[in-house]
């Protein structure tokens, strides 16, 4: 028995992980180095034993940190995240520093969740979207940027050189200021349009539509000349840098010109999430940190407590809802999973509004309002506009079809304080 090792006994342990009566009886779970060296993203992991040396450092440094993803993050008292830690033992270890962690910080949490004698009341249903098809009707494809903010291009950014290569060869080409500077603006139209037509007009087997290449063309030309707001730069000429921008957000800001002029007879329809086409208030389930001066103790909703990311503002939005008696039920955007896609600076997005309230207008019928409180901190203009040329348009385009009442957007931009009025205001417009 003395010439057992660590190693030893670590191996009987794993040798008889469940077995009762033997070393291992206490184990629940093990799993192999090789699992944990690539793909493990786990955060429950809190123990890891090493039964055996590793051939490199690197890969021993690797599994130890599938013990290392964060479980919580509700922030301590000086406004950080508290310390983690996670136990490692065993042969291949022995090069960390050991140590005793301190005791972690008490911090007291509130169950948030979906009180089910309230479920036939106040559940509230909503689309559960992960992007849009939008169907144009055949004819002239027209812009209108009247109220598109103009494209803001800082050359300071950008490199004075850039070396293009390719994947599929050695080939190298080098491009430089000047030397898109001595490219003619046509070749930036084209260049701009192409991308247009591959990611905003081919069909579902990706295949660009070349028969709109004009029509698209005059408005990239439009856009180009107009639109492109140059940020201390004199000469017109370096427009042409554009071509070192993220050909994603230059499309995209041309896009809101042509949804907007196209806005009243193309069809946008909703894309819905395969495996779940519809999300619901009766899966709220969650705690939280916040202080109880945060949360707010709800009637008229499905949820117990409306969760304020603000120390004043949601709660008086939950206050006033709650008071408004056009309002039958509501639900804060807090465990709920309520997004609506965008595309911003070129990347997939979500944005995810503040409250849904189901309200009565005068005429008698319900309507779903999506409120936004805090105000949009990133994106405002992209996100406003998708909400209203895309979302809207997609999710009423088909209620008929799934049987669900009318929705509606409404942004409380003006003082939280009267937000009673400019909420009456829009629930007596519909």
């Amino acid at each position: 028995m003395e010439q057992l090792s660590d190693a030893d006994i670590l191996r009987e342990v794993v040798n008889t992980v469940g077995k009762k009566g033997f070393l291992g009886s206490h184990i629940r779970c093990v799993v192999s180095v090789s699992m944990l060296t690539e793909g493990w993203d786990a955060n429950t992991v809190t123990h890891i034993m090493g039964l055996r040396a590793f051939n490199s450092q690197l890969l021993c440094e690797q599994v130890a940190g599938r013990a290392l993803r964060r479980q919580k993050y509700d922030l301590g008292k000086d406004g950080r995240f508290p310390p983690e830690y996670a136990q490692i033992i065993g042969v291949p270890f022995k090069l960390f520093k050991g140590g005793t962690p301190p005791p972690p910080e008490k911090t007291e949490h509130t169950h948030i969740f979906a009180m089910p004698e309230r479920l036939k009341k106040h559940e509230i249903t909503f689309p559960n979207l992960t992007g849009y098809r939008v169907e144009p009707v055949e004819g002239a494809i027209t812009a209108d940027f009247s109220t598109v903010a103009d494209f803001e291009f800082d050359g300071s950014i950008f490199p004075t050189r850039t070396t293009l290569a390719s994947a599929f060869s050695a080939d190298e080409n080098e491009l430089t200021v000047e030397s898109v500077k001595e490219k003619r603006n046509q070749e930036i139209v084209y260049f701009i349009t192409k991308e247009m037509l591959r990611r905003h007009y081919s069909d579902e087997e990706s295949n660009p539509q070349f028969q709109k290449f004009a029509r698209i063309k005059v408005i990239v030309e439009f856009w180009y000349d107009n639109k492109v707001k140059l940020l201390n730069i004199t000469d017109p000429e370096y427009r042409k840098l554009l071509i070192f921008v993220d050909a994603g957000s230059i499309c995209q800001h041309i896009m809101r010109g042509i949804r907007k002029q196209g806005a009243a007879t193309d069809r946008v329809l909703p894309i819905f999430n395969y495996y779940n086409r519809f999300g619901s208030s009766k899966h709220v389930n969650g705690t939280t940190a916040r202080p109880k001066e945060q949360l707010f103790a709800t009637g008229k909703s499905h949820v117990n407590y409306v969760v304020g990311d603000t120390e004043t503002w949601e709660q008086k939005a939950a206050k006033s809802l709650e008071d408004l008696k056009h309002v039958t039920t509501y639900v804060k955007n807090s465990f709920l999973g309520f997004t609506i896609p965008y595309v911003g600076d070129g990347k997939d997005r979500d944005y995810f509004p503040d409250f849904i309230a189901r309200c009565r207008t005068k005429s008698g019928a319900m309507i779903n309002l999506i409120v936004e409180i805090i105000g949009m901190k990133r994106d405002k203009e992209i996100k406003k506009d998708y909400v209203l040329n895309r979302w809207l348009p997609a999710v009423n385009g088909v209620r008929e079809q799934y049987g669900y009442d009318e929705w509606r957007f409404v942004e409380i931009e003006g003082d939280i304080r009267d937000i009673k009025n400019e909420l009456l205001a829009v629930i007596e417009r519909a």
